[in-house]
């Protein structure tokens, strides 16, 4: 692995005059001329591109290059006095194990850029932290640190899944699917309509709007929000399902304020429970049965991220959620309202699971865009506590019993003429590793696919103005990850 950093002049010195467009003009003296007004350094902004516009376009052995700048200000204070020069304090770590600290000057007039590589197929991630003289981080006004995090890729196709594909993979799906089909459905279903609050008098005169319950497999029915275009013909709309990320909220559900005029839109609660007639204390208590909490301490962790979860994958917590994903489609292809073709899935993070689980057991399904999709190469060692290098990662845990939830392996499932878009991967997000969702973009056997890269971005941020996006196609991609 080859390393060096080298100063470089600033792209802040080309940015367009509208990249400055946030910035409040000053007011002018009389017979002055106005100057742009200095802003706190708490309004910087630390971005860093790779040379190349695709972030993953290296191969192992080649040198991959990162430049810094500064962004977000058109000037800073004269006076600098109490936060002196700057720095910025950065970390590489990578997937072959290396990781690297060092410390580079920076001004809005000239940056510096890092140079590394890669000896085995894979990702690596750089994390800057602004700070000043004293190396104490720079902060916003929200009290959050200054920070980049991104990363670059070399040979990606050529990575492997570590997660091992259980042999009875898709028996135990047509074996759930099965048992899913012996529940009967058509004549349990429940609307009760509802009037969302924030709606607008436009929007509820062109929309239905219900709290939906469909019987299901497993401990609780699918419900959730469902929203219907009025006086919609029969067999003229998509039929579409959204899911939700990780987490249990614990007030009163709101069901959206928008629609489709040209889709039944189902807003699908991840866990199944009642959305109307509780009041908060229902909910909360609620959420904490299904995290283990008692008397307001955690018995255990969070739904779903306990290995013993999965001593029996058939009754697992996913198990049943992944069956009211297909339960929510069995449901909406009943409405007298769908054309019979144009079947969507879509949702980020878990729901970004949920939606790659539709697109591997879902019949018919013509469309799925997961975002940041998590769970995918469960078995991955950069994943959670085995991970060689910092991250914040966190998840389902590495047993052979959660390899039958493993999007990466489901989207080896998806069928090949479904249209897929991975709508966000985030190059600096350890919540969902780039690694894995790239994975499970190789897997896919669509040859249109399509991912957007986002260079800065982690699990919950995007750069309100990102200074490098990729949209990766397959045939870019010169091998499948099996």
């Amino acid at each position: 692995m080859k390393f060096h950093t080298k100063s470089i002049v600033s792209l802040a010195a080309v940015l367009s005059a509208a990249s400055f467009a946030q910035t409040p003009a000053p007011v002018a003296q009389a017979q002055q001329p106005s100057a742009p007004a200095p802003v706190a350094p708490a309004q910087l902004k630390l971005k860093a591109r790779t040379d190349r516009e695709n972030p993953i376009d290296y191969v192992v052995g080649e040198t991959i290059r990162f430049d810094f700048s500064l962004d977000g200000v058109e000037s800073l204070p004269d006076d600098l006095a109490a936060v002196g020069p700057l720095n910025v304090i950065w970390t590489r770590t990578g997937d072959d194990g290396e990781r690297v600290v060092g410390t580079n000057a920076i001004s809005l007039a000239e940056g510096f850029s890092v140079e590394t590589s890669l000896d085995v197929p894979g990702l690596v991630r750089l994390v800057g932290k602004l700070v000043d003289s004293g190396y104490s981080p720079l902060k916003t006004d929200a009290g959050k640190e200054i920070l980049f995090e991104g990363g670059a890729g070399a040979d990606t196709e050529k990575m492997t899944l570590s997660t091992v594909e259980p042999a009875d993979f898709d028996a135990f799906w047509a074996n759930a699917k099965a048992r899913l089909a012996a529940v009967p459905f058509a004549d349990g279903v429940e609307l009760q309509e509802v009037f969302p609050e924030d709606a607008s008098p436009e929007t509820l005169a062109k929309y239905t709007f219900y709290a939906a319950k469909v019987p299901c497999l497993g401990p609780r029915p699918v419900t959730g929000w469902l929203v219907v275009p009025k006086g919609a013909a029969p067999h003229s709309l998509a039929i579409k399902a959204s899911f939700h990320g990780y987490g249990c909220a614990d007030t009163v559900p709101k069901p959206p304020k928008w629609g489709d005029p040209g889709a039944v839109c189902f807003n699908v609660n991840a866990h199944g429970f009642d959305l109307v007639g509780h009041d908060d204390q229902w909910y909360k208590d609620f959420k904490n049965s299904i995290n283990g909490v008692v008397d307001g301490k955690a018995t255990r962790k969070s739904y779903a991220l306990e290995p013993s979860d999965y001593d029996n994958p058939s009754d697992t917590y996913f198990y049943y959620m992944a069956l009211r994903v297909v339960r929510a489609f069995d449901y909406l292809k009943t409405r007298p309202e769908w054309n019979g073709r144009d079947v969507e899935a879509s949702g980020g993070s878990q729901g970004g699971l949920q939606t790659m689980w539709a697109g591997g057991l879902v019949d018919g399904i013509t469309r799925i865009k997961p975002s940041i999709t998590w769970g995918c190469d469960i078995g991955c060692p950069f994943n959670g506590a085995g991970n060689p290098y910092p991250s914040r990662g966190w998840g389902i845990p590495c047993v052979p019993g959660a390899y039958y939830f493993d999007a990466a392996l489901h989207a080896k499932r998806v069928p090949a003429d479904c249209d897929v878009e991975i709508t966000r991967l985030g190059m600096g997000d350890y919540t969902c590793p780039p690694r894995g969702v790239l994975l499970s973009f190789y897997n896919l056997r669509n040859p249109d696919a399509k991912a957007k890269l986002v260079q800065g971005s982690t699990h919950g941020y995007v750069p309100p103005e990102p200074n490098q996006t990729f949209m990766l196609r397959k045939p870019a991609a010169a091998a499948q990850a099996r």
